[in-house]
């Protein structure tokens, strides 16, 4: 197994810990992480990807390195979206796999298939006991990996962004039966864990081993700055689980009452916009992605009305964030009732939840 910026197995999480320590270490601060245990963040994707799960498995793996952990980020080597940020103060590891293409769904099969072997050797050859392991729910046949994980003798921590059987409906609507079987298969597979953290509420999944961790703002937004009146964003992928229609209903709305709408981001709704929506690439740079979060006054979240217990949509936090009045269409049953209790959700407490999960495990 190749990896890249892994030396050592010993010398790497001692090093980076030792380092994580000197930078944040401050007199009279009691919250550090003694044991020699090792926690190890499985993403598909990483640094220098712009992923939301990538970014949020980055904020868990820098908090805990900050505490003196010896943390281990491994990813990948594949790209969901380029990103021009600077790389993060985490001990990454990269696996070599084949790389599918976005939107190629054979190909992105592929890499599933490819990027579940190589989390498998990972665990085989660097995970032991006493250790904590995260993964994330990307790639999603990773779910099976949590007898794995239990026999060398680490907690196995699945996840939960995304709930498969009903994400795939934003696919392919398949019939109802077909539904009920696929959840049973893949409950079977998450009770196994020891531990499921939902990213919300609304997750389909409700077994003992569940508890639910909300995501919080992926980027920092900072100083308050002014808006451009009458301005309204959506910024990120218009993919297949949001509501395309609904989404342009509530643009419409927007523009009777004078506003200019802009959506920034990519996906296969993205051709779908009628032209008097501004439509424009993702930034790269992380400075103008705040700029631009600051400069709408109003922003946009699309969810899809049909898909009520598959997703939270992550951008609603980064909106949240700002203060400024957030529009969401396609929040209908469980997901609108999510979407209440994210309206006033404590977000800033959510990763410390998160670090109170893992120091208990350790």
């Amino acid at each position: 197994m190749k990896t890249a910026d892994f030396t050592s197995e010993d010398e790497v999480f001692e090093q980076a810990a030792a380092e994580a320590l000197e930078r944040y270490a401050s007199p009279g601060t009691d919250r550090r992480i003694t044991t020699n245990a090792r926690v190890h963040i499985l993403a598909q994707y990483v640094w220098p990807d712009d992923s939301a799960c990538g970014l949020y498995a980055e904020h868990l793996a820098q908090s805990l390195s900050q505490m003196g952990g010896r943390v281990a980020l491994v990813g990948g080597v594949g790209r969901y979206r380029s990103t021009c940020r600077p790389r993060p103060d985490a001990n990454i590891v990269r696996l070599d796999h084949f790389c599918g293409t976005r939107g190629n769904l054979v190909t992105i099969g592929l890499e599933c298939r490819s990027l579940l072997k190589a989390f498998k050797g990972y665990i085989r050859q660097y995970v032991n006991g006493g250790d904590v392991v995260i993964l994330g729910s990307f790639p999603p046949n990773t779910v099976q990996l949590a007898p794995l994980i239990q026999e060398r003798g680490a907690a196995a921590v699945y996840w939960l962004q995304d709930y498969y059987p009903e994400l795939l409906r934003s696919l392919c609507d398949y019939p109802a039966p077909l539904r009920r079987a696929m959840a049973r298969r893949w409950d079977r597979h998450l009770s196994t864990w020891d531990y499921v953290v939902k990213s919300s509420g609304n997750l389909a999944y409700d077994g003992p081993n569940a508890r639910v961790i909300r995501n919080w703002n992926s980027v920092d937004p900072g100083r308050v700055r002014p808006f451009k009146p009458k301005t309204a964003l959506y910024s990120g992928g218009l993919g297949y689980a949001h509501g395309v229609k609904p989404f342009i209903e509530k643009c419409e709305s927007l523009r009777d009452e004078g506003f200019e709408i802009t959506v920034r981001g990519d996906g296969p709704g993205f051709a779908r916009l009628p032209k008097w929506i501004r439509r424009e690439a993702p930034l790269l740079s992380l400075s103008d992605l705040v700029q631009s979060y600051w400069e709408a006054e109003v922003h946009l979240v699309a969810a899809d009305p049909r898909i009520r217990t598959a997703l939270f949509p992550s951008k609603f936090w980064n909106a949240r964030a700002t203060g400024r009045r957030v529009e969401c269409s396609g929040f209908e049953g469980e997901m609108a009732d999510e979407l209440e209790i994210a309206q006033t959700a404590p977000f800033h407490e959510h990763r410390q939840q998160w670090i109170d999960l893992v120091t208990s495990l350790l």
